[in-house]
């Protein structure tokens, strides 16, 4: 193709909307040049009256975007996107937002933030981890995802929560047993995803960030007395039964106000790229987070039967 013997070759990249959509099999590909122009790595040019101009203006006969530096990161990006789409179980969500973020880490050379939260186990009652658990395989699967990523150039910063309140405070599981389960996954995690993987559970993050999760609890509280999330609501009641069948109301209303803290909280924080291990119908709570449903061993800790 044209475009990649130019992109490959020279400094000074030119190329049209339709080359772009080319590459990246489908409109986002000018989605992703309107967004360089805005960062300044890319221009836009018009050809009107048989020149090509910076401000559109007269009889527009055509377009074509001027690329500021030497540009194979333009490839990879796309690379990256499709193999995305092409993985992704569930479509995601936020995908211009996560373009976004695809384009601002190849382009200013940091890392991609990506965030999983994970459940305490519910089905076994025995904390320990072994090669044979489902934890395993979906470790394993996370770190091929972000092998993949890295064939073009994504260097990953991985944040994994435990998720300890949610058994502990909402569904009155015992804090040891949760506790040392998480211990085990952390251990589990460095030996099989090395350096890559942070581990900071939601308690110590929401401690952190105490007054701000204040303020949204009281907001989010207002919501939910108003009836704004009166589907999830019902949902988390229809859970509440089988984890706390004594207290269900309560409990499902702190799970609603819980998750939705949560995904502003770590949004405003981290502002990551959410790699869900559940089901998308199960992340409606996530408000702002951007996700990807690549994952197909999920949530493991419930073995998988999420």
């Amino acid at each position: 193709m044209e475009f990649k013997l130019r992109l490959r070759y020279n400094v000074l990249v030119i190329f049209t909307g339709e080359e772009a959509k080319t590459l990246f099999n489908g409109g986002e590909g000018t989605e992703v040049l309107a967004y360089l122009v805005r960062r300044g790595d890319c221009c836009r040019e018009y050809y009107v009256d048989s020149n090509w101009v910076r401000e559109a203006a007269g009889n527009i006969e055509s377009e074509r975007y001027v690329l500021n530096r030497f540009a194979p990161e333009i490839e990879r990006i796309a690379d990256a996107w499709k193999w995305i789409k092409k993985e992704s179980v569930q479509k995601p969500v936020g995908a211009d937002a996560i373009r976004r973020k695809l384009v601002d880490s190849v382009m200013n050379g940091g890392k991609l933030q990506l965030f999983s939260p994970w459940g305490p186990r519910y089905k076994k009652s025995s904390s320990v981890i072994t090669d044979e658990d489902l934890e395993i395989t979906t470790l394993r699967e996370i770190k091929s995802v972000f092998a993949e990523l890295g064939k073009w150039g994504y260097s990953i910063d991985f944040l994994l929560m435990p998720a300890d309140t949610y058994g502990i405070e909402i569904n009155g599981r015992s804090s040891e047993p949760v506790r040392e389960y998480f211990k085990n996954l952390e251990d589990a995690a460095y030996a099989e995803l090395g350096e890559i993987v942070k581990m900071k559970p939601w308690s110590i993050i929401r401690e952190e960030n105490g007054k701000r999760y204040d303020e949204l609890k009281s907001e989010l509280e207002k919501d939910l007395n108003n009836r704004k999330w009166q589907d999830e609501l019902q949902r988390a009641i229809g859970v509440a039964r089988y984890f706390n069948p004594t207290n269900i109301v309560e409990s499902a209303k702190k799970y609603c106000l819980e998750r939705l803290a949560e995904g502003i909280i770590i949004t405003e924080v981290y502002d990551p790229i959410k790699l869900s291990l559940v089901r998308k119908e199960k992340d409606t709570l996530d408000g702002p987070l951007n996700r990807i449903y690549i994952v197909k061993n999920r949530a493991p800790w419930l073995d998988g039967g999420e």
